[in-house]
């Protein structure tokens, strides 16, 4: 008797549904043991958007925050489409009250934005098959010059 080879067509199905069920083990538990359900959206600026699809990289991410300042750097990965996120930067950012001073664009993206008493860099690369987005923020600096008494 001749046995038939086993076919793609039930053989792949099956394996991912293995794949997916294992998956279901992994811990999902917070980077923030303290952390309440809902909290982790306070991590990030509410006037900095965030394209669907980018996900908060709590390792590389941090705020600093003191009664006079807050400021921070955050880090979004995920998989979309490199120019999708530059153009959802440059259409996003001034809806929020952001004015676009400087672009660099060469396979990467630096993209320098202000609005009063604040400034926001947002680099954008490709890494590893994914986006990378990282957003560095916080109070826009006064000008040397004017806090040195001037002789006369």
């Amino acid at each position: 008797m001749m046995r038939r080879p086993l076919s793609w067509g039930v053989a792949i199905p099956a394996l991912v549904t293995l794949l997916l069920s294992g998956c279901s083990n992994f811990d999902t538990t917070s980077a923030y043991p303290n952390a309440q359900a809902g909290s982790v959206k306070n991590y990030r600026f509410p006037d900095v958007p965030v394209p669907a699809g980018l996900s908060l990289v709590p390792g590389e991410s941090f705020i600093l925050e003191t009664p006079d300042t807050h400021a921070g750097q955050l880090v979004y990965t995920g998989f979309t489409n490199f120019q999708s996120v530059v153009r959802f930067y440059r259409q996003k950012m001034p809806n929020h009250g952001w004015q676009l001073l400087s672009s660099i664009e060469r396979g990467e993206a630096a993209l320098t934005y202000e609005k009063p008493g604040w400034s926001a860099v947002v680099f954008i690369r490709t890494s590893y098959f994914q986006t990378r987005v990282s957003i560095n923020i916080g109070p826009k600096g006064t000008n040397v010059e004017q806090d040195i008494p001037q002789k006369r």
